[in-house]
């Protein structure tokens, strides 16, 4: 049963976001926070002969450092080169590390790791310790193990690999595709999407047999974790009806916003204290906010950022400051999606 939440009075005001310089022609999408703010990744994405890039640049008081550094895997080249490398899905460890998936043009997507200042990225599992095209790479909060996807067997299975140990176990295997695994807070449970009968259901799995979550009609997808609760996409009104939905138990689902802008690759845009929750909107009539909300649906504030098709947001708490990143169109001139940043505190007291 979905229960619709009557939302507080909305707060609006006008944000004054710092641009990110980004050198060549792309889109730029799924900014990831490192969990010192210190460091911002994203993919330039050109939507053409499939190949995304990945870049990482310093923030500091909310603005951009120098300039992006660019993530080349081994056997890699740029897109506007003929290489087409697919580069992706950014993740940091606590450490300051970075985990993303990529691959070279036509090759195997793999796991690589990157610290900043340090050579290029290496390959984090050899094919001996997990074979097939890897992906959906997840960082557990105490930032010694990983969950990913691999297609090793026809079908997407879900492994986790142990850093202690640098060994990987299969932690749940279906005859159906698992994607989007992402660890709870303390990070005892897996939240993923299963493919079932043309959608996705959420599940979660701690050891042994994986429990359903929540389902419905359509795809209920990408989840993340907010204390008990499950945040999560679903398309149930329709396949480009994206809706915010948040379960707060085996279930249960509820929506806490509806017409949001779908993002490219990234779950739900959680803070740093998983209590608030970011998301643009599909309605062109809303396109230059970014919305913020509580999970609990008590308050809602609007970020003004007088660009157009806002979207792809990332929080994170820092020094007592708490950052907005997003990328959006200018509302004239340039066709390509431009990276931003805001300093949120003030809005979210």
């Amino acid at each position: 049963m979905i229960l619709a939440l009557c939302l507080a009075a909305v707060w609006s005001g006008v944000a004054s976001a710092a641009e990110v310089p980004i050198s060549g022609q792309g889109h730029a999408y799924n900014p990831a926070w490192s969990a010192d703010g210190q460091w911002l990744a994203f993919e330039l994405n050109r939507f053409e002969g499939g190949g995304v890039d990945l870049f990482a640049v310093k923030i500091q008081n909310g603005n951009a450092v120098g300039s992006p550094t660019q993530l080349v895997v081994p056997g890699g080249s740029s897109q506007f080169s003929a290489g087409g490398s697919f580069v992706a899905n950014p993740t940091w460890l606590p450490t300051g590390q970075l985990i993303f998936e990529g691959s070279a043009s036509g090759g195997t997507n793999r796991l690589f790791f990157w610290k900043p200042g340090g050579s290029s990225p290496g390959q984090l599992l050899t094919l001996q310790q997990v074979a097939g095209d890897l992906s959906w790479p997840a960082v557990a909060g105490d930032g010694k193990r990983v969950a990913f996807v691999s297609d090793a067997t026809g079908q997407g299975d879900i492994y986790v690999w142990n850093q202690a140990t640098n060994t990987v176990q299969l932690a749940v295997g279906s005859p159906y595709s698992e994607g989007a695994p992402k660890w709870s807070t303390d990070g005892g449970t897996l939240a993923y999407s299963r493919q079932n009968q043309g959608g996705e259901d959420l599940f979660s799995w701690t050891s042994g047999n994986p429990v359903p979550r929540v389902g419905g009609n359509g795809d209920q997808s990408r989840p993340a974790w907010s204390g008990a609760a499950v945040v999560f996409f679903s398309n149930e009104r329709g396949d480009d009806k994206w809706d915010l939905a948040v379960s707060d138990s085996v279930g249960q689902k509820r929506t806490l916003a509806k017409e949001v802008r779908l993002p490219l690759r990234s779950a739900p845009a959680l803070s740093t204290d998983r209590s608030w929750v970011a998301y643009g909107f599909s309605d062109p009539k809303l396109a230059t906010k970014i919305r913020i909300t509580k999970v609990d649906g008590s308050k809602s504030v609007d970020i003004e950022t007088n660009l157009n098709a806002a979207a792809e947001p990332a929080l994170v708490t820092a020094g007592g400051r708490t950052y907005l990143a997003f990328t959006a169109l200018p509302l004239k001139g340039s066709d390509w999606r431009q990276l931003h940043v805001v300093d949120v505190t003030d809005k979210l007291q």
